[in-house]
């Protein structure tokens, strides 16, 4: 089946390209080679947050409330 933002595949189009015809699609090759790359770099930025909070949780801190420091407390009351 097909998503809300997306078509079935067509024979004649480019493989995987199964967006609609809303979405931005760049014919200038730099634009394209430039938004590839951020895209690619928002990526990895993501791939490295992702492995912040993985060594915060194998060290013991909470990495979403880090205040209870080493010992791994909760955080304090707010209200």
């Amino acid at each position: 089946g097909t998503g809300f933002a997306s078509k079935p595949q067509d024979p004649d189009g480019e493989a995987g390209d199964i967006a609609l015809d809303s979405w931005v699609r760049y014919d200038d090759p730099e634009v394209k080679t430039f938004k590839l790359n951020a895209e690619r770099q928002n990526g990895r930025a993501a791939m490295l947050g992702i492995t912040g909070c993985l060594i915060h949780e194998l060290l013991g801190v909470d990495a979403l409330y880090p205040t209870g420091g080493l010992g791994g407390a909760a955080p304090p009351t707010i209200f």
